[in-house]
């Protein structure tokens, strides 16, 4: 009788690192696309605004539960959820990644964990544990040894935007806790996911009216216009795996998303891209990587755990 137990916490635990490495892809992925949009002329916010609303849509349609979802409680977490975890970093990442490319950008997402961690720990949410500490810690370190990197070999580049680039972990770990405190039990990681995406595509409105953006415009062709549909499919299915695996992981697990999408990013910008990286970056990836290693075999056999399971 003791054997299916074993089987199920691995089976578990296969289920959620394939969600994650198909999430970071998908992420990856989104900031390549944007890349080529915003490259054109598409201002960083409409673009953000088409791909939530269109993502926010797409899942609408398929809950079919809008009449549950206007509910205080939930219209408060869905636009707490959507400014931290999707508008904010989102049009910070689309301005960013025209000038300092997509692995700079994607690595970006990978420094969420250490905060996310020390923040856990902080509220209880995460036992106090030295050894994932310190592989997450290596991880962090290794992602700020490719920065340095990538700003040697991008020197010509304000370091303000490096200094802007930071605002995306830091708010990226605050919606993770935040998701994972305030989460309604009763309502499904879809419905989560629709009324999220909605909320912060109303956000990214009310600010492109505010700074007098353009959300339509004659200059915008059509090619572009079939770049950003697909971007709208991507982020629905993004978004759809990144609140299944908070249903059923801790915060910490579910932040190890950046990291996994910045490696990713790396390898999209050099197949899609032609940018190239040194062996000293590739040396930071294989810390990253030994890293992560270190910090999830330190959870133990049992894998992720979440109050939300």
């Amino acid at each position: 009788m003791t054997l299916p137990f074993p089987r199920l916490a691995k089976s578990r635990q296969t289920t959620l690192w394939c969600l994650l490495l198909a999430n970071g892809f998908l992420i990856a992925l989104m900031l390549a696309l944007s890349r080529t949009v915003t490259a054109q002329g598409m201002p960083a916010v409409t673009y953000a605004y088409w791909q939530t609303l269109i993502a926010g849509l797409l899942l609408l349609a398929r809950t079919r539960s809008l009449r549950s979802m206007i509910r205080t409680p939930l219209i408060m977490y869905f636009l707490i959820s959507g400014l931290a975890g999707i508008a904010i970093p989102n049009v910070t990442a689309f301005y960013l990644v025209t000038r300092l490319g997509t692995g700079f950008t994607g690595i970006m997402y990978a420094l969420p964990p250490i905060f996310t961690f020390l923040m856990a720990a902080a509220l209880g949410l995460e036992k106090s544990n030295w050894r994932r500490l310190a592989g997450l810690s290596i991880a962090v370190l290794a992602c700020a040894w490719i920065i340095i990197q990538r700003h040697a070999e991008m020197g010509q580049s304000p370091g303000h935007w490096y200094a802007l680039g930071l605002l995306i972990p830091v708010v990226l770990s605050v919606g993770n806790i935040y998701r994972s405190v305030a989460w309604p039990g009763t309502t499904s990681p879809m419905t989560l996911a629709a009324g999220t995406l909605l909320a912060c595509a109303l956000l990214l409105g009310v600010f492109a009216q505010i700074t007098n953006t353009p959300l339509l415009s004659g200059d915008f062709s059509p090619h572009l216009m079939k770049v950003v549909l697909l971007q709208g499919l991507l982020t629905a299915l993004a978004y759809l795996c990144s609140f299944e695996i908070q249903k059923r992981a801790t915060p910490v697990f579910y932040s190890q998303l950046g990291t996994v999408a910045a490696l990713f990013g790396l390898i999209i910008g050099i197949v899609g891209f032609g940018e190239q990286y040194p062996a000293s970056i590739w040396l930071g990836v294989l810390a990253v990587v030994i890293g992560l290693r270190i910090s999830n075999r330190a959870r133990g056999k049992a894998g992720p755990q979440s109050s939300h399971s």
